[in-house]
């Protein structure tokens, strides 16, 4: 019984056995050879040899061969169909060689008559030769592998049929394309795709073919791709109920639906695809066509891409979900969808988002795709997300709904994107567009208003199916037109016009059209900007008294804002039905050619401060009413800006380049012309026709006969009086305060920063308005005109600004810190009666205080560069006087000297005095000035120096109360320090006492008057200066004759001695001013009392002689 068993058991051993390599065996129909031993990785291989006893005994035999079999409990993986295998085969009338085998052997089906179809898996990618040479019976071959290589395929492997059919696969658009370029296929009479070029077929309905190799035994964790090609015709629903499929033990993931897989499956209604967990992609045409389509689920687990027209066509389907796992979807993937009014986009999508149903990308920079039966026909600036920077291939085609498409700045990139956009008429494409995919105009026939905002047309490109339609309305860049009527293709328009825009606005004038011409960020009026804007149309006012109000700027969608620097030319094209005034925004500093040209009804005009250009016939033939003044700042005024209007007043300011000859011709209103340059009258081309002979034309002072001797200027009412602005922007004859800029360089001064320099000048209403007794002057005036507010450093006093102004008696000049010059006649004639010019002046013009019958005091604080004017004093009060600082008192005395006395008025040097400050923290200092003074009436005490005592080496001063002499000196005291002390003149000059003190002419060399010492002003005694010293101006010196000097270096003065232990005066301090001082207490000698007190208690004693023995000691 034991041997029995043990013989059974090794029986069973054996039969379980694997066969070793080089062993056959049968298995159903077929004979396989063992190619490999198995491993851990892989299964043993075989090879299929033919047909066993069981196969040839069918008569008729449709046969598969499968990629695997189990031969004695093991599992052989079938890799090849062997040499001659089924050769000469009658009985084989259909093959299907399945998924996993990849090579068919040379001859291996050979002559096998009555085989009429081959179905061949994609796993094949061999087959030698003559495998299946004389089929002759072979007609339908399914191919559903799609990436053969002609070398993989031996060109004589199919048979020489008539009619041969090959059907490949779906898996890629040019399957059909690759197969005729295989030498193998050369003999099909047909080759095309078809979805029974598969693997593997499903009770869903689903016809699939297998990819990308699972691993070689089903343990292992990597699966093969199945991908759909197609359906069962009668499916009415797709719903895989698992995304992975289990064959011969092997695992595939479902991960494509590919090319044309169910297109026009005419009876299909829902595609279900959400547990499709690893379907990755949705390829070209996929369900193109499936018209009864309502419902599509989409799977939300891999990332998923939907390809184009995958959807096409599907008019039933209202309504399309992406799932959060959607990466992408094509802009074409619903093209003729027409009833598809919505696609929505999963919150948790991380790549995709939808807007009012219109798909985008997730940052919304990309406008993916509006579904084609969207219910929006006019899709205006506002209607897109403020990011949008493209629109992507695709995005409107065949929304035929749509009417109109105003695309917004900020869109850099357009592709084809308004394919078969049947119902749209009118474009508008922005300047920022910089990338063109294609003309996307050439694809909408029926597009009539189309605004192109570029300055250069386009060339070279493809336009599109619908590039020879009929065109109406080209609207371009105005200065464009004429290259848009030479260039090909754009000149078959039938009208082609300006007012291409990039951005509008609704407001009181309905709508505002703008072009933006820079995205250069920038500060303007103190805003700040993402860039420029330039206003391109505005409509026509159709109610009475209508205001174009021109923004300030113009805010984007993104919430930039752009400066509106510009009106661009024609920008109102219509005629005006309604009266109108132009306002301008803050911003605009440009207002090109012909811009208003013809608009009668314009009546109105406010300008603003930041205005620089008016091209050529800006405002021709308008009706313009109101007053015109142009900022300072202007810069050119074209050829028949203003030509034939009727203002009434016009200021043309300072700061103009250009200004042509017939800008202001026919304005036959005019009353008042202020010019304020005195250039524009050395020119003689001016067109004034119409203009009034009585109109006033004011000029810059000092350019009045000029003017006048002009043949053309000359004709009108010639007077001084020109400015650029008055104060608080107030009527020139209500006010005192005109000025005029003399620098448009922006300035910063004591951390203030200025628009520039400006000056009071002259105007004929000065002398007329009696209520100014105080000209009140300020450090700055501010222009207001035109609503502006540039502030200017007021540094000048223009020629004659107050001449004539006797009622003013008070010029507030304290507040100007940085008065600069002091004009020709600044004040002659006025009521003047008092006037500091302050230090930072350095030009005093001729005249300027001439005749200023009540002014008894002139000021003239230090300025050593000043330069003064002829006669800029005289004739004044009875009682004037003219201060100058006492170091440069000389040079305004000698200014002074020049000028022709005048009958009956005092000689004018004798007007001026000097007057002194002293800063240097001294109490008393040395002075000398060359006109008498009244030392008590100025509030200082005055020495002059006497005597000179040569043994005691003391000068002996004297107090005087007045001094007469030219060249003298004096000592003070008394002074505070920063005190100005105006030096009177006396009513009588007393004969001066002898005087050992000099006035030293500046810069002097002291050495050159015989022995001279200065003034010590901290220790209040005269020293020797050595050779070269020179003198300061203004101060005044001790001179001795050289036998008073002796070899003295030093010279005490007795008013301010004190002992110092020099008894003997011999300079030094030892025992010979002991001896000196016991002399002095013996009376044998006759030195200072003040020389030997030396502890200064009033007496001389010994205690003096102790107390100059311990100041020698130390």
């Amino acid at each position: 019984m034991k041997k029995f068993l043990l013989s059974t058991v090794i029986a069973l051993m054996a039969l379980c056995a694997s066969a070793a390599i080089g062993d056959t065996f049968s298995v159903g129909k077929l004979n396989y050879l063992v190619t490999s031993n198995g491993t851990t990785e892989d299964y043993p291989q075989v090879t299929v040899t033919g047909l066993s006893a069981e196969g040839k005994a069918i008569s008729s035999l449709n046969l598969q061969i499968q990629s695997t079999v189990l031969y004695n409990g093991t599992r052989y993986r079938v890799t090849e169909i062997g040499t001659y295998a089924f050769y000469a085969q009658k009985n084989l009338v259909t093959l299907w060689v399945r998924w996993g085998i990849t090579r068919i052997k040379n001859n291996a089906f050979q002559s096998c008559t009555n085989l009429t179809q081959a179905r061949l898996a994609s796993s094949v990618d061999y087959i030698e030769s003559l495998a299946f040479n004389n089929c002759s019976s072979l007609k339908y071959v399914f191919c559903a592998n799609d990436y053969i290589k002609d070398s993989n395929y031996a060109s004589n492997c199919m048979p020489n049929n008539s009619g041969m059919v090959l059907l490949v696969s779906n898996t890629a658009k040019n399957t059909v394309e690759r197969a005729k370029g295989i030498a193998a296929f050369k003999n099909f009479a047909t080759i095309y795709r078809n979805h029974e070029a598969f693997d593997f077929a499903f009770t869903d309905g689903g016809y699939y073919v297998a990819s990308n190799l699972p691993d070689e035994k089903p343990n292992k964790n990597r699966h093969g791709v199945f991908k759909l090609v197609g359906l069962n015709s009668s499916n009415t629903e797709y719903a895989p109920t698992a995304s992975s499929y289990t064959v011969d033990g092997y695992t595939y993931d479902l991960a494509e639906i590919t090319y044309n897989a169910c297109e026009s499956y005419s009876n299909l209604k829902t595609v279900d695809l959400s547990r499709l967990s690893y379907l990755r992609a949705i390829k070209d045409y996929a369900f193109k066509g499936c018209s009864a389509l309502t419902t599509i689920k989409l799977n939300s687990s891999t990332s998923l891409i939907i390809y184009s027209e995958a959807f096409a066509n599907c008019t039933s389907l209202t309504t399309l979900n992406l799932t959060s796992n959607v990466y992408d979807i094509y802009g074409s993937a619903v093209n003729g969808c027409s009833n598809l009014k919505t696609i929505t986009v999963s919150t948790l999508n991380k790549h995709l988002c939808d807007v009012n149903g219109i798909v985008y990308s997730k940052d919304k920079t990309e406008l993916v795709r509006c579904p084609p039966g969207h219910n929006t026909t006019i899709f205006n600036h506002s209607s897109f997300p403020s990011t949008l920077e493209k629109i992507g291939n695709r995005a409107f085609a065949t929304c035929k709904k749509i009417q109109m498409i105003h695309i917004p700045y900020g869109v850099k990139t357009i592709e084809m994107c308004f394919q078969e956009c049947t119902g749209l008429t009118t474009l508008q494409i922005p300047s920022s567009v910089t990338t063109f995919g294609y003309a996307m105009w050439g694809d909408i026939p029926n597009l009539t208003y189309f605004y192109y905002n570029f300055s250069t047309p386009p060339s070279g490109m493809p336009y599109g199916p619908y590039s020879s339609a009929p065109r109406l309305t080209l609207y371009v860049p105005d200065e464009a037109i004429e290259a848009y009527k030479k260039a090909t293709y754009w000149s078959t328009w039938k009208y082609i016009k300006g007012g291409a825009y990039d951005v509008t606005t609704n407001d009181a004038m309905q709508t505002l059209r703008y072009t933006i011409h820079s995205n250069k960020a920038e500060t303007i009026n103190g805003n700040s900007y993402a860039g420029r804007a330039m206003l391109v149309y505005a409509p026509d006012p159709t109610v009475y008294s209508q205001t174009y109000a021109v923004p300030d700027h113009v805010t984007l969608a993104n919430g930039k804002k752009y400066a509106v620097t510009a009106i661009n030319s024609n920008v109102c094209s219509g005629g005006m039905r309604a009266s109108a005034t132009l306002t301008l925004g803050a911003n605009v500093d440009s207002i090109f050619s012909n811009a208003f040209k013809g608009k009668t009804m314009l009546t109105g005009l406010k300008l603003n401060s930041k205005l620089t250009y008016i091209g050529v016939n800006a405002f021709y033939d308008c009706r313009i009413a109101n007053d015109l003044v142009l900022p300072y700042g202007f810069k050119i005024l074209s050829s028949g800006a203003f030509y034939n209007n009727s203002f009434k007043r016009f200021l043309i300011p300072g700061s103009l380049i250009s200004l042509a000859n017939t800008c202001l011709a026919r304005n036959n209103y005019l009353e008042e012309l202020v010019i304020n340059d005195r250039c524009w009258a050395n020119y003689t081309t001016w067109d004034l026709t119409k203009i009034p002979t009585s109109c006033k034309l004011y000029v810059p002072v000092g350019s009045e006969e000029a003017y006048k001797k002009n043949e053309k200027w000359g004709k009108l009412n010639v007077m001084e009086g020109s400015y650029d602005f008055t104060f608080n922007n107030a009527d020139p004859y209500g006010t005192i305060y005109h000025m005029t800029v003399t620098s448009g360089t922006p300035i910063t001064v004591d951390g203030v920063t200025y628009a520039g320099k400006a000056k009071y000048v002259y105007h004929p209403a000065n002398m007329t308005l009696g209520r100014y007794s105080t000209f009140e002057c300020d450090n700055y005036e501010t222009d207001r005109t035109n609503g502006g507010s540039k502030k200017y450093l007021m540094t000048e006093f223009g020629d004659k600004v107050l001449k004539w102004c006797d009622q003013v008696t008070t010029v507030r000049v304290d507040r100007m810190k940085h008065l600069e010059r002091i004009g020709k006649s600044a004040f002659e004639l006025s009521g003047v009666t008092q006037f500091t010019v302050p230090a930072s002046c350095t030009s005093i013009g001729d005249e300027a205080f001439f005749d200023c019958r009540k002014l008894s005091e002139l000021m003239l604080m230090r300025n050593q560069n000043r330069t003064y004017g002829f006669r800029f004093y005289g004739r004044n009060a009875s009682d004037f006087m003219c201060y100058a600082y006492w170091k440069d008192h000389y040079k305004v005395y000698y200014e002074a000297c020049d000028w022709r006395p005048l009958s009956g008025w005092p000689s004018p040097r004798d007007l001026v005095n000097g007057w002194v400050q002293i800063n240097d923290g001294s109490t008393v200092s040395t002075f000398a000035i060359n006109h008498p003074v009244d030392w008590n009436a100025s509030g200082l005490n005055a020495y002059i120096v006497t005597d000179y005592d040569k043994n005691k080496k003391i000068a002996s001063t004297m107090k005087v109360a007045i001094t007469s002499t030219a060249y003298g000196g004096v000592l003070i005291d008394g002074y505070k320090q920063n005190v100005i002390y105006k030096l009177k003149r006396p009513s009588t000059v007393p004969t001066n006492p002898k005087n050992l003190l000099l006035g030293a002419p500046a810069g002097a060399d002291l050495n050159k008057f015989q022995v001279a010492y200065v003034f010590d002003k901290k220790d209040k005694y005269f020293w020797k200066p050595s050779s070269g010293y020179r003198a300061e101006a203004g101060s005044a010196f001790l001179r001795l004759s050289n036998t008073q000097a002796g070899n003295t270096t030093k010279v005490y003065i007795d008013r301010w001695l004190k002992a110092t232990g020099d008894i003997n005066g011999d300079g030094e301090v030892n025992v010979s001013d002991v001896t000196a001082l016991i002399n002095k207490i013996l009376g044998s000698s006759t030195y200072s009392d003040a020389v030997c007190d030396i502890n200064g208690d009033g007496e001389i004693n010994v205690s003096d002689v102790t107390a100059l023995i311990n100041l020698i000691l130390k």
